[in-house]
């Protein structure tokens, strides 16, 4: 995993992003079931953060229990490969639903808002068949 490609912006706190981007990591399988992440001190030197910041967001992931902490300040990611797909599938139903919420209050009707993402997703795939 190369974390110093990781950018933060100023709209959101930093230990929000920083639990975003290791959960999204954990989830697409950028970092694989049991494979050790930087412990908070390397990770915060990577980053270029404070180490309280990152010991904020691996103590929220580690509730999750995505990742565990050791005794010795290591942390890897859990080795429960069926508990990350739950989670994983998880956060895909809460981010259809908020796309749905959003679409209705834009005062889309179900078929309209299911319409805009397939014809959107063909464009999409149009644009990276292109590239």
């Amino acid at each position: 995993m190369i974390y110093d490609e990781w950018v933060f912006h100023d709209v959101e706190h930093i230990y929000l992003q920083l639990i975003k981007k290791i959960r999204c990591a954990i989830y697409s399988g950028q970092l694989s079931a049991g494979e050790k992440i930087p412990s908070v001190r390397e990770m915060a030197k990577i980053l270029h953060i404070n180490p309280n910041t990152v010991m904020r967001a691996y103590k929220i992931v580690s509730n999750d229990k995505l990742i565990v902490s050791y005794r010795n300040g290591q942390y890897s990611v859990t080795t429960d490969e069926q508990y990350i797909a739950k989670k994983r599938e998880d956060t895909a139903k809460v981010l259809c639903c908020s796309y749905f919420d959003n679409m209705f209050a834009l005062g889309f009707s179900k078929d309209e808002a299911i319409r805009f993402i397939q014809d959107y997703s063909k464009r999409l795939k149009l644009r990276t068949n292109l590239q």
